[in-house]
């Protein structure tokens, strides 16, 4: 179910430009079905994210062939995700929107929001 949910989600936000080439991340503002958060990093480098509950496993899955980094912007979260590969990370214990970029593609940016 997730991962239709998550299909359908990106299909609309392909159909709408928002994953075009260059661009900044995108935020999905519909939960996750299954509870579990998600970014995931398209092939177009962009960052689509479900929002998480605050302490919970964060999993990035990279669907591109490029090496990504998910950093927060100010101290906290940060991991490198090789292409094709998944990593996990703890979401800020705190309810708010956190901001975050890849370290390596620096035009890459993304809003990661915990409630």
């Amino acid at each position: 179910m997730h991962q239709r949910l998550f299909t359908l989600i990106a299909i609309a936000a392909l159909a709408a430009g928002l994953a075009a080439c260059g661009s900044s991340s995108k935020s999905s503002t519909a939960a996750s079905a299954s509870g579990t958060a998600q970014i995931t990093i398209s092939d177009k480098f962009a960052f689509n994210t479900t929002p998480v509950a605050a302490g919970s496993t964060v999993t990035v899955k990279n669907e591109s062939a490029s090496q990504h980094t998910v950093t927060q912007d100010t101290s906290g979260f940060n991991v490198t995700i090789d292409a094709g590969k998944t990593a996990t990370f703890k979401a800020p214990a705190t309810a708010g929107s956190y901001t975050f970029h890849c370290n390596i593609h620096n035009f890459m940016k993304g809003t990661l929001t915990v409630t």
